[in-house]
């Protein structure tokens, strides 16, 4: 089951326990009463990560055991130092 945050925006990361990272998005206006919505990525869950570098934004796309298709994010230029945090959580090197 692929899901896709291209319309959401990147506000947090989390790294909440050694075992899964938290992206946390806001929600564009399209859906006017859902503000924010969270995503839990368990480290032992996750079989790779494609990174995709273009001219106007970074698109991450996390593949999950047992799914053929992966979860997308995508990271704007003024959400690249999330970006960034998005990895240290993911290797665990932040608290």
């Amino acid at each position: 089951m692929a899901l896709t945050f291209d319309n959401l925006r990147v506000i947090e990361i989390k790294n909440t326990s050694k075992e899964c990272v938290e992206v946390v998005f806001s929600v564009n206006q399209k859906y006017g009463w859902l503000q924010k919505t969270n995503l839990v990525l368990f480290e032992t869950q996750i079989k790779y990560v494609i990174t995709e570098v273009y001219d106007t934004h970074k698109k991450v796309k996390v593949y999950i055991r047992d799914d053929n298709d992966p979860i997308v994010i995508v990271f704007y230029p003024e959400e690249y130092m999330l970006y960034e945090t998005f990895f240290l959580a993911l290797y665990n090197k932040i608290a």
